[in-house]
C-alpha cells in the first residue's frame, strides 16, 4: 500500500508547494498565457553607436543585427542599470535594481526568496539553459537559470542527437552573452586584418602602447597608462572587428531558428550588459577592467532591439528614454503573463504602441571596481546617477573621499564634457532629491511576503512530515586534503584537460565545504570564498582563447578547503599555475 501511495503523495506535495509559490508570488497564474520561445542575445561592452542600424557609417559592422532591427523595434535610448556585467544582467533578468538585489560584485547572489521572472517562466516548464563558463558561480544563482550547461547555443540546440529534433514541443528561454567586444580586442583575426591598417598607427609609441593594452590584456587599470588622441583610430577599428565577428556568430544562431522553423514563434531580443569607454573621457574599458568605473553614457547607453512580427511592428524606431529593468516585463506582457507588482520595471508595450510618449527616468548604480571589488563582503564605493531625457546627475560616493556630484545638460552636451553642477543649483537640487528618494525606495523593497513563503513551507512540511536530515559527517576527513591538484607547484595545461579544471579533495558528496582562493598578483589579485556541496568543483570548459587571455593572467592560483562548520579546519594551501 505504501509503494502505491508514494507517487500520489509526491504529486500532492508538488501541488501544495506550487500553490504556496502561487500565493507567495502574489497570484501570477491568472491570465491565459501565450507561450513563445525567447532568444535573448547580449554582447559584452557593446555600444550602439558602432552599429550600422544606429547610424554608424565608418565600417560595415552589423549586417545581421541590422536585419533584425528592420524586422522589429529598435530603441535608441536604452539606459542600462549599472556599469559592469553581472550587476547589469542580474538587474535586467530580475527587473530589480542593484540597491534592491545587492549584487554589487563577485561572490554575491540574489536572495532565493525572490520569485523572479525566470522562475515564473520555469513554472510553465520552460527550459532556461545557462551557457557561459565565465558566468559560472558569478552572481547568477537565484536568478532562475537551469543547471549550468557547458555547451554553446548551437551545440545545445543540435546535440546530443539533436535537442530540437527530440524536444520541438518544449519551450525555451535561451540567453547567450558573447564575450566580444570585451577587452582585449584581439579575438577576431580575420576582421582585424580587414579593419586595422598599418598606417593607422600614428607612431611607434602609439603602436607599442596599444599592443601592450587594448590588443593584449583585459585589465587596464586606470592610472597605469596614458592613452593619446592618436590611439583612437586603431582602438575603434579593433573594437569594430570584435563587433563584426560577433555579428557573424549571431547569424549562425538565427539560421538555426530558421532551420527548425522556430523563427515565427520565437521572440528575438538583442541587447548588452553595458557599453564601453573608447577614449570618450580619456580611457578605455569599464569598471571591471579599469577598477575605476563611471556612469557616463558610453557605459550605460546600450543597444536594444526586440523582434516578434506576430505581435510587434517592423522597422519601428523608439526615441524615448527607457530602462533596462523594463525588458523582462515587456517579454512577459508579450506572452500575456501576469507581471508581479514587486518587479521594479514596467512593460515597454505602451511605449511601442505610442500610448506612452514621455521619457522614462532611469536610475543607475555601480560599484567602483565592478566584479573584482577588493572586499566583496563590504563594498563601500559606489557611483550612482539619475538620467532624464535632458539631464544627468552623477553621485560619487567613495569611502576615502568626500561625496562628489556632476551634472550635465544632455541636450547641449551629449558627450558629457562640461560639468555644470555649480551653474544650475536649482536643477541640481531637484535631481539630487530624485536620486535620494530612489535610494530610499530601494532600501524598502524586500522579497515578497517572506513570512508567507516561510509559513507556507512550514505548513507543507507539517502536513506530510517532511524533515530536514542533519548532515552526517561520520568518516569525513577534517581538514580535507587535495586530490587534484596533488601538490603545490603543479602545472595545469589546457591541452591535457581540454580546458576543464576539476579541483577535488578528500570528503564525500552531500557535505558542504568552503573553498577559499587567492589568485593573481598585483593588479590581478583577487581573493574570496565560495560554498560548495560535495568534495569537488568543476570550472569550465573554457575556450583556448579565454584560457589564454583571462585565466593565465591570474596565475598563480592558491586554494584551501574546509568543511562548512565552525570552527573552520582548513586544508593546507595548495598553489598551481595554468599553462
Amino acid at each position: 500500500m505504501k509503494e502505491k501511495a508514494a507517487p500520489f503523495i509526491l504529486a500532492l506535495q508538488a501541488a501544495v508547494v506550487g500553490i504556496a509559490l502561487y500565493i507567495a508570488a502574489g497570484g501570477y497564474f491568472q491570465k491565459t498565457p501565450e507561450f513563445y520561445n525567447v532568444l535573448y542575445i547580449t554582447a559584452d561592452s557593446f555600444r550602439p553607436d558602432h552599429l550600422n542600424c544606429y547610424g554608424y557609417n565608418k565600417r560595415i559592422t552589423s549586417p545581421n543585427i541590422d536585419s533584425i532591427a528592420k524586422d522589429g523595434v529598435m530603441f535608441t535610448q536604452m539606459i542600462n542599470p549599472s556599469g559592469w556585467t553581472n550587476e547589469n544582467l542580474v538587474s535586467i533578468f530580475t527587473s530589480l535594481e542593484s540597491p534592491v538585489h545587492k549584487v554589487f560584485c563577485r561572490l554575491r547572489n540574489v536572495d532565493e526568496r525572490w520569485v523572479t521572472p525566470l522562475k515564473i517562466f520555469k513554472s510553465y516548464d520552460y527550459v532556461i539553459p545557462r551557457f557561459q563558463p565565465w558566468q559560472r558561480d558569478q552572481n547568477h544563482d537565484g536568478v532562475g537559470f537551469d543547471k549550468f550547461d557547458d555547451s554553446a547555443p548551437l551545440e545545445w540546440m543540435e546535440n546530443p542527437a539533436g535537442w530540437i529534433e527530440k524536444n520541438k514541443d518544449k519551450k525555451f528561454f535561451m540567453w547567450f552573452q558573447f564575450l566580444q567586444p570585451h577587452l582585449p580586442y584581439t579575438s577576431t583575426d580575420t576582421y582585424q586584418k580587414e579593419f586595422i591598417k598599418e598606417e593607422m598607427f600614428k607612431n611607434a609609441e602609439s603602436r607599442e602602447r596599444l599592443k601592450k593594452t587594448v590588443l593584449h590584456t583585459y585589465l587596464i587599470k586606470k592610472g597605469t597608462v596614458e592613452f593619446k588622441p592618436e590611439d583612437k583610430e586603431v582602438i575603434d577599428a579593433a573594437y569594430d572587428a570584435e563587433i563584426k565577428w560577433m555579428d557573424a556568430e549571431f547569424k549562425k544562431i538565427i539560421d538555426m531558428l530558421d532551420k527548425y522553423n522556430l523563427r515565427e514563434k520565437t521572440i528575438i531580443v538583442i541587447g548588452a550588459d553595458h557599453g564601453e569607454e573608447l577614449l570618450d573621457h580619456g580611457f578605455v574599458g569599464h569598471a571591471s577592467t579599469s577598477h575605476s568605473g563611471h556612469l557616463y553614457d558610453e557605459i550605460i547607453h546600450t543597444p536594444f532591439i526586440i523582434s516578434f512580427p506576430k505581435k510587434l511592428p517592423k522597422s519601428k524606431i523608439i526615441t524615448q528614454q527607457v530602462h533596462g529593468i523594463d525588458i523582462m516585463p515587456t517579454i512577459m506582457e508579450l506572452m500575456n503573463f501576469d507581471i508581479p507588482q514587486y518587479l521594479r520595471g514596467k512593460s515597454l508595450m505602451p511605449v511601442i504602441s505610442g500610448e506612452e510618449k514621455k521619457d522614462r527616468i532611469a536610475f543607475c548604480s555601480t560599484s567602483r571596481a565592478g566584479y573584482p571589488e577588493p572586499d566583496p563582503v563590504n563594498v563601500t564605493d559606489f557611483i550612482r546617477c539619475v538620467r532624464t531625457g535632458d539631464w544627468k546627475l552623477i553621485h560619487y560616493q567613495y569611502k576615502e573621499k568626500a561625496d562628489r556630484f556632476e551634472m550635465y545638460n544632455l541636450k547641449n552636451d551629449p558627450k558629457e564634457q562640461k560639468n555644470i553642477i555649480d551653474e544650475n543649483s536649482e536643477k541640481a537640487m531637484e535631481l539630487r532629491k530624485m536620486l535620494a528618494q530612489w535610494l530610499l525606495d530601494c532600501e524598502q523593497v524586500y522579497p515578497p511576503a517572506p513570512k508567507l513563503n516561510t509559513g507556507a513551507w512550514d505548513t507543507v512540511k507539517g502536513w506530510f512530515g517532511i524533515k530536514v536530515k542533519p548532515i552526517d559527517l561520520t568518516g569525513v576527513p577534517s581538514p580535507p586534503a587535495f586530490i587534484f591538484p596533488a601538490k603545490t607547484g603543479d602545472i595545469i595545461e589546457f591541452e591535457k584537460i581540454a580546458g576543464k579544471v576539476k579541483f577535488e579533495w578528500t570528503g564525500k558528496a552531500g557535505v558542504p565545504y568552503i573553498l577559499e582562493y587567492q589568485v593573481g598578483k598585483g593588479d590581478y589579485y583577487m581573493d574570496g570564498t565560495m560554498k560548495i556541496e560535495g568534495n569537488f568543483k568543476d570550472f569550465g570548459a573554457f575556450s583556448k582563447s579565454y584560457w589564454d587571455l583571462f585565466l593565465i593572467e591570474r596565475n598563480p592560483f592558491r586554494l584551501r578547503v574546509s568543511i562548512d562548520k565552525e570552527p573552520r579546519e582548513f586544508s593546507d594551501w595548495i598553489e598551481v599555475n595554468l599553462k
